[in-house]
């Protein structure tokens, strides 16, 4: 549908007199994946909390498929179709891995809890389908050979890949990924980067934050850069990469015109 996306329009957000945000916009379209950069500092988790209910901006709005849900409660923005991470996990750590993917689809359970306590039919079959559903993102990610693993027995790039993991899970129309390759080795990067372009492919909108340009150029049809709290470039990933103010603010250029990481 024409009017479907996620948008933060002209948004302000302003801590104690401290500008974090002034007129930043920015859409997420299903089936593509967008990329949010900028230096430490620049707004894109203020931009990220703002899209997602956890700050409601101090002027401007947030729309989903053209509903205001501008300063709506995260859960019930999780609930309309918009799951994300963050940029310090948050998984229960006494979990197991499977556990924490399971967590993810429980958020669109249909069945109650009495249901389930009492073992009724109906329940015990969706929850059968939840088991088989969990089991097929763990398979997708290549989680299989530490899916019973503690949470808290995982090195910083597979808790990463487990949060990641639960909010596919979540099965959102929309999942806002916060830095999700900070910490991750290669191989789990690339496992990552396919995974995400898949999520693309079924129709699913991504925004990506994320450090990592060349994880950025791969995968983005366009990026939004900001600083200090303002958009100053939106466009696809290698005009990002030309643009001098870019690459004087973020990029950074080498004397062999690489960018540096």
């Amino acid at each position: 549908m024409s009017g479907s996306r996620l948008v933060a329009r002209d948004v302000r957000m302003v801590f104690g007199g401290v500008v974090a945000l002034e007129r930043a916009s920015i859409e997420v379209e299903p089936g593509r994946v967008i990329g949010l950069i900028g230096r430490n500092g620049s707004g894109k988790s203020t931009l990220f909390n703002c899209l997602t209910g956890f700050l409601k901006p101090t002027a401007g709005c947030i729309t989903l498929d053209g509903r205001d849900i501008t300063g709506e409660q995260p859960h019930k923005v999780m609930r309309a179709g918009v799951a994300r991470t963050f940029q310090t996990p948050r998984v229960d750590q006494q979990t197991t891995a499977r556990e924490a993917v399971l967590c993810g689809l429980y958020s669109r359970a249909r069945h109650g809890f009495l249901a389930s306590l009492l073992g009724l039919p109906g329940a015990q079959k969706a929850e059968r389908q939840l088991q088989s559903e969990a089991d097929g993102v763990v398979q997708r990610m290549h989680m299989q050979t530490w899916a019973t693993s503690q949470v808290n027995k995982l090195s910083m790039g597979r808790v990463r890949s487990v949060e990641v993991a639960r909010a596919i899970a979540a099965d959102a129309r929309y999942l806002l990924l916060d830095e999700p390759a900070a910490g991750i080795g290669r191989d789990e990067i690339r496992v990552l980067a396919d995974e995400i372009r898949g999520l693309a492919e079924r129709g699913i909108g991504v925004l990506l934050v994320e450090h990592n340009f060349s994880l950025i150029r791969l995968l983005c049809d366009e990026v939004t850069v900001l600083e200090t709290g303002s958009v100053i470039f939106r466009g696809p990933p290698a005009d990002a990469q030309d643009n001098e103010q870019v690459r004087q603010l973020y990029l950074g250029a080498t004397a062999t015109g690489e960018v540096a990481q």
